[in-house]
């Protein structure tokens, strides 16, 4: 995917993984637009989720399994 900065109007291009890594945090975070970074002068520039989803056709959402080790409510003693 292309982009072109809003600041200093360098284009740049963002790869698929991150295309999608950025699409699976808008769906996380339940985000309206993604802000990418432009390496030229480190402004934000913010895409929508359709821009988004123009670039990675067949885009499924994969949720992330988030394993928390509990010590089953055991305080550790001295």
């Amino acid at each position: 995917m292309q982009i072109r900065c809003k600041n200093c109007r360098m284009p740049f291009s963002i790869g698929r993984e991150i295309v999608d890594q950025a699409l699976n945090t808008m769906q996380d975070e339940n985000l309206v637009h993604f802000d990418f970074r432009c390496p030229n002068c480190k402004k934000n520039n913010k895409v929508t989720q359709r821009q988004l989803l123009r670039a990675a056709p067949g885009w499924s959402y994969t949720e992330k399994n988030v394993s928390k080790n509990d010590k089953s409510g055991k305080a550790k003693g001295k």
